[in-house]
């Protein structure tokens, strides 16, 4: 049995990829890949979405030229070799009915031993005393051993396919909540980059006029200077110019020149405003939008990051007769049309309420309700303080 296992398995590497088939007159193309000599040749023939394009590998997708097949002498023997011991394993398999001793069919099973005897076995000496069935007889017990166990088998078999339904159900879930979770990120941080993008044109904006500011009063500031310092300059020079007259000349008015260089009062102008000054001081105040509204995101992406939906039955019993519910009992939906509900005490007939089987011992529960269906359900987040659901 091992032997024709091997055989089928080798048979199985000859096969063409196109038929599927053994073989035939193997030929080999450029990317060294084997075909039957008829399949490619047809598979040639068939054109292409570009004719002027070679037809390419059907295994590979490499292309090759239609002329350029070689004939594989070798595969070919293999083939044929392959064949032929196809055909002793088949011969081979009718005579495993058939005792290997006496060349007689095997009709009994020996117990004891554990042995397929033919007549002739069965009469020795050595069986004499073995408890002897016919093969199907001892097979019987056998059979239903087996089909105990399958049964077993096929028992957790399905176990297993349930753990592993419900588990995929799970990672699906978590996929979904992952997926949730992204784009609340994305959308998140798309709103504070915005926001962002915004104040620092409002900042560069601000301190763009400051600069132009500090600039238009350096420019007066040295405008100032220079003319007091012309004004001392001509002072100077004059001094000095009558500094080195002869006693008369200098004499001459020199009364009337010192009151006026004495008299002469520097102004000192600032170069700076002390309102300049105080506004850079204050600048960082102007960040103080920037500041709340990156603590807003912060507790907003905390928030929705931490939201988990919650898990509950709503009970039908206590459900106005305006509330559909869904066939999982998650969700409620209005609806105008009054529901033909069976009368009970537990149902609400004013309030458009329903009451869950079960409460929330923790966390803050809100109702989300869900665009384009009139319908809500319940949503938690077990970062905050417990309080009343609200709708």
């Amino acid at each position: 049995m091992a032997a024709a296992a091997s055989v089928t398995s080798l048979a199985d590497e000859v096969n063409c990829p196109i038929c599927q088939g053994t073989l035939r007159e193997p030929v080999t193309i450029d990317c060294g890949h084997n075909f039957c000599r008829g399949c490619l040749t047809r598979y040639c023939e068939i054109p292409g979405p570009d004719p002027e394009e070679s037809p390419t590998c059907p295994l590979c997708k490499e292309p090759f030229r239609p002329g350029s097949f070689r004939p594989n002498w070798q595969l070919a023997n293999v083939v044929e070799n392959i064949e032929r011991l196809q055909l002793v394993s088949t011969l081979g398999s009718e005579e495993e009915d058939v005792c290997q001793e006496h060349r007689e069919k095997i009709y009994f099973f020996c117990e004891d031993d554990e042995m397929q005897l033919c007549v002739v076995c069965r009469e020795a000496g050595e069986h004499e005393a073995h408890t002897m069935r016919f093969l199907e007889d001892a097979a019987a017990p056998y059979r239903e051993q087996i089909q105990k166990c399958l049964k077993c088998l096929r028992k957790e078999r399905e176990e297993i396919q349930e753990i592993q339904s419900r588990e995929n159900k799970r990672i699906q879930v978590l996929l979904t909540q992952v997926s949730t979770k992204r784009q609340q990120v994305i959308s998140e941080f798309s709103h504070l980059s915005k926001f962002l993008e915004e104040q620092q044109s409002i900042l560069l904006a601000q301190l763009e006029s400051l600069d132009g500011d500090i600039l238009k009063q350096q420019d007066e500031f040295d405008f100032l200077v220079t003319g007091e310092i012309c004004r001392f300059s001509t002072l100077i020079e004059e001094l000095e110019e009558k500094n080195e007259r002869p006693a008369r000349e200098l004499l001459t008015d020199i009364r009337s020149t010192l009151i006026r260089c004495e008299t002469r009062k520097c102004r000192k102008p600032e170069a700076v405003a002390p309102e300049l000054g105080q506004r850079i001081r204050d600048f960082p105040q102007q960040a103080l939008p920037l500041q709340r509204e990156m603590k807003i995101f912060l507790e907003k992406l905390r928030l929705e990051l931490g939201y988990e939906p919650a898990h509950i039955s709503l009970d039908p019993q206590t459900s106005h007769p305006k509330l559909l519910l869904s066939d999982d009992h998650q969700r409620a939906r209005f609806s105008y049309k009054w529901q033909n509900s069976p009368d009970n005490p537990q149902r609400f007939d004013r309030a458009t309420c329903v009451l869950a089987h079960g409460g929330f011992t923790g966390g803050r529960h809100t109702w989300v309700w869900i665009p384009g269906n009139s319908g809500c359900c319940p949503a938690s987040s077990p970062h905050h303080h417990p309080h009343q659901a609200q709708k």
